[in-house]
């Protein structure tokens, strides 16, 4: 039996490439595979923190608008 539908793998993509290019946009840089985004910041000073907050946020409208959960792990 099929499961799901050949369509959402499709607007998946579409959703995450919208995401990068709105990240882009503001200019952060952006890695993406699969089904993870990673979102890079040089923080050199306390200005910094707040357009990482920028990115956060932008990342987490998005979720919402999409009814997507984020799963979130340090990576070191």
């Amino acid at each position: 039996m099929v499961q799901g539908s050949g369509i959402r793998p499709v607007l998946f993509l579409i959703y995450i490439d919208d995401l990068a290019k709105l990240l882009e946009r503001n200019r952060f840089t952006v890695k993406l595979f699969a089904d993870d985004v990673k979102v890079y910041l040089e923080l050199i000073e306390s200005a910094d923190v707040a357009k990482l907050q920028v990115a956060l946020d932008l990342i987490t409208s998005r979720a919402s608008q999409w009814q997507l959960k984020i799963s979130v792990s340090a990576a070191y």
